[in-house]
């Protein structure tokens, strides 16, 4: 649900830009509203499911999802269409982190692997098929119409959800405690995460301003967390989750890949659309192989965890940054032959990487979180991944701009890309603490 909105948005914007006269500090907040909003729901849902169950913050999630949808497709105004994207982020940031939980929750061992696995496998698959269905759909429509229908791509489906789940979603006991929920920490965590991600996902500016406030509220967050705990209370962030090694490594790895695989994302578009002059569907038919071959993958990514745990992981994140290098390298060149064989060839074998790797780390890296923090612990790692993309997807556009031409834009961010993915590695190499799962 959330990738299809988040993988054919980005085709509404200019239709709707100009459908509703919105200036470029609207369409800047239409863009970045919805992320803020997700990554501030992320650890108060994830922290709901863990006291009060996961049931009923995922339906209300799906509701408030399917609701903004409507009203920022029926919208005739720029700023209605902000605050329903706001609300659309809110209601994903609560259903993502059940998501993970229920897993937790449910499965275990190879099972929890597998499932994983085919929640990364449907999230490759509407990556896949939304951007050339979208590029369709503004083909095929008038033009005050298009982005419309567009926006309404992913409302079907919560609402479909919301159906389904009201009937086979299980009310998985309460793992939290109840009593206590933690208002003052969860207000102080809020206003850090704000003041981290609004100078980079919308642009506000005093950035040093916003960075002292994120440090201060998270220092003060920290002291009234330990507080909560020596008083036996039930704090936002479980103290337990942030000294788990496994934990706090694996997020480290997933922060780091996640974010090196958005940035290249956009900077592999931004290539094919203003380097090349692609058609956008053109574009998106050519990097379909990539999020193919991560659907390929992600459907063998419980073997990488239960055969080979994090050793493997390392070796396929290895191949992933070497993949990454060899695309600058090839791009840089601007030969057409080894651009097309950079982004098409090399881009769908780091598809299939990425695919083994990216579930496979999550498995390991949540079989650490502790007793009652599975939800919180989604929360956490989901935040780790959307804070980087923020910071990646706004660096890749800078280096790809400020490059003296399109390949050498490209090669540049994909090397810093790929700067990134080595670090990963280093972070995987150095986490002993898990095996295997099984």
């Amino acid at each position: 649900m959330t990738i299809i909105d988040q993988a054919a948005f980005s085709f509404a914007v200019p239709g709707l830009r100009d459908d509703l006269g919105a200036d470029a500090g609207q369409v800047q907040w239409l863009v970045a509203g919805y992320s803020l909003a997700f990554g501030a729901a992320l650890l108060p849902g994830g922290r709901l499911g863990d006291v009060f169950g996961r049931r009923v913050p995922y339906l209300v999630g799906l509701l408030l999802f399917a609701v903004g949808g409507i009203f920022a497709a029926a919208a005739a105004d720029a700023n209605v269409a902000i605050l329903a994207r706001l609300v659309q982020g809110l209601g994903a940031g609560l259903v993502n982190p059940q998501v993970l939980g229920y897993f937790q929750d449910l499965f275990t061992g190879p099972a929890r692997a597998k499932a994983i696995g085919a929640y990364t496998v449907s999230a490759s698959i509407a990556g896949l098929v939304s951007p050339p269905v979208a590029g369709w759909i503004l083909a095929a429509t008038a033009p005050g119409l298009g982005w419309r229908f567009v926006v309404l791509l992913s409302v079907p489906v919560a609402l479909a959800l919301f159906v389904v789940g009201l009937a086979v979603l299980p009310s998985v006991p309460r793992s939290g405690r109840r009593e206590g929920f933690d208002l003052v920490g969860l207000a102080l965590l809020m206003t850090a995460i704000l003041a981290l991600m609004l100078p980079v996902t919308a642009g506000v500016p005093g950035g040093p301003l916003w960075l002292v406030i994120a440090v201060l509220a998270g220092l003060a967050f920290a002291g009234w967390e330990r507080r909560v705990a020596r008083r036996r209370g039930s704090p936002v962030v479980d103290p337990a989750l942030l000294r788990s090694r496994g934990f706090m490594l694996g997020t480290g790895v997933a922060t780091l890949t996640f974010g090196a695989g958005l940035g290249l994302g956009i900077v592999s578009t931004l290539y094919l659309i203003d380097g090349l002059g692609l058609p956008a569907l053109t574009a998106a038919l050519l990097l379909a192989p990539r999020a193919l071959g991560m659907a390929v993958g992600s459907m063998q990514s419980w073997r990488v965890a239960t055969r080979f745990g994090r050793r493997g992981i390392t070796v396929v994140l290895a191949a992933g940054a070497l993949c990454l290098a060899v695309e600058a390298a090839l791009v840089t060149t601007g030969s057409p032959p080894l651009v097309l064989i950079a982004l098409v060839g090399v881009g769908t074998v780091h598809g299939v990487l990425s695919g083994l790797a990216i579930p496979s780390n999550q498995t390991l890296t949540l079989e650490h979180a502790p007793t009652g923090a599975a939800g919180v612990g989604a929360g956490v790692l989901a935040l780790a991944q959307r804070l980087a993309g923020a910071v990646c997807l706004a660096v890749g556009i800078g280096l790809f701009l400020g490059g003296e031409t399109p390949a050498i834009g490209f090669g540049t961010s994909a090397a810093v890309f790929a700067v990134l993915s080595a670090s990963a590695v280093a972070i995987s190499a150095f986490d002993r603490s898990a095996v295997r799962v099984g």
